[in-house]
């Protein structure tokens, strides 16, 4: 099979969970023995071809007004323009379009679609390719792509967001199997008038378990994993840092955004105690802490960190809202954040037994049930096709 997929960032970029997951998916398919190119973006004004652990990777430069992805300030007309550029049809669909027309997909997946925009579900159609979109965030509802504005997650009934989310819709009509990476969101999209005619399925995100070589402390070390933002619950990880840090080590690892709220967030965290690493590789990180605490205020669409720790093995407080729940389903040790308190963190720490742990998430099982998906969507836009020279034949 020839797979196509699109996502806004592959290796060597990480921005969120979503290009961890689609490389691991990509790489899956890829040692199977199908074909794949992986159609990413960059900033450095070039056109790059590379392989990667089977896969094929074409990285094109931006063609907007800025690369998104860094760690800057833009004006607001400045990014008015950036997401008028990206909302219907990005120049760059052009080059997309003549790039598969010469690969011949058998599919076409989608995923993040930020600096490409929705122009690209127009390419199927001309080639006569299925189209699979997997939904990883709310680019399709809102231009943050969060749904959190304010302090506060925004209904899909807000004013803003039906007006913004009108084309989109109308533009999703194409896909024919819309995928989302918890049922959470497919439910969201399927019930907001997405892909209407399309089949909606929901495939967690693969996640590898990690093996850790836990560090011995003389208090138990909690840690936050992930951006340091309001969004993300930093803030309020550390007013418990400050509730704590008697009887607790406070440790962060990621990175601050570049924002007055930021500043302030890293001095409140100096001054808690909170010990802040930068960017420090999983495992590293999950090996020298007790328990993570992720009080994200954001529907998270699925919740890569939460996953990546209680696979491993190591205990998660957090909000068990969005996707996050649905994780929390298959660990005992992933409790809600009003459960966190010094003698449940050590009744938890007490009932894991790595040994025993099975990984809802491996990514054989669902790269297997993207392939079922791809097939199927296959199959019918073959029997389309000859539904189509029947009808014409008469």
């Amino acid at each position: 099979m020839k797979i196509a997929i699109i996502n806004s960032l592959y290796y060597p970029y990480k921005f969120g969970g979503a290009e961890v997951s689609v490389q691991l998916l990509a790489e899956g398919f890829a040692a199977q023995g199908h074909s794949v190119k992986v159609i990413t973006l960059n900033d450095n004004g070039q056109i790059n071809r590379y392989e990667l652990n089977g896969v094929s990777v074409i990285s094109y430069p931006i063609k907007n007004e800025y690369w998104p992805f860094a760690k800057k300030k833009y004006s607001s007309i400045k990014k008015l323009k950036w997401h008028l550029k990206d909302y219907i049809t990005n120049p760059i669909v052009h080059d997309i379009s003549a790039e598969l027309e010469i690969y011949k997909p058998d599919i076409i997946h989608t995923n993040n679609l930020a600096g490409f925009s929705i122009g690209i579900w127009g390419i199927a159609r001309k080639l006569c390719c299925p189209l699979v979109h997997t939904t990883r965030d709310y680019y399709l509802f809102h231009p943050n792509s969060t749904l959190f504005k304010n302090g506060r997650n925004m209904s899909s009934d807000d004013v803003f967001v039906k007006f913004y989310s009108w084309a989109k819709k109308k533009a999703s009509q194409k896909i024919d199997v819309m995928v989302g990476i918890s049922c959470y969101i497919s439910q969201l999209h399927k019930l907001n008038g997405f892909a209407e005619k399309a089949k909606h399925t929901y495939v967690y995100n693969p996640i590898e378990k990690i093996p850790l070589e836990k560090c011995k402390h003389d208090r138990v070390t909690i840690g936050f994993l992930g951006r340091l933002t309001s969004e993300k619950g930093f803030d309020v990880f550390v007013e418990y840092a400050n509730k704590y840090k008697a009887e607790m080590n406070f440790v962060a690892a990621g990175q601050f955004s570049s924002s007055n709220e930021s500043d302030k967030l890293r001095t409140k965290a100096i001054e808690n105690n909170v010990k802040l690493q930068g960017y420090v590789p999983v495992k590293d990180f999950l090996s020298s802490v007790d328990v993570l605490l992720l009080p994200t205020k954001w529907n998270e669409p699925f919740g890569r960190a939460v996953a990546e720790a209680a696979v491993a093995g190591v205990p998660v407080y957090t909000n068990l809202t969005g996707g996050v729940k649905e994780i929390g389903e298959h660990f005992s040790w992933v409790q809600d954040i009003t459960e966190f308190n010094s003698s449940n963190i050590k009744k938890i720490l007490s009932c894991v037994d790595t040994k025993l742990i099975e990984n809802p998430f491996r990514q054989d099982v669902l790269s297997q049930k993207y392939l079922e998906i791809y097939n199927e969507a296959i199959y019918k836009e073959k029997q389309s096709k000859l539904l189509m020279e029947i009808k014409c034949g008469k």
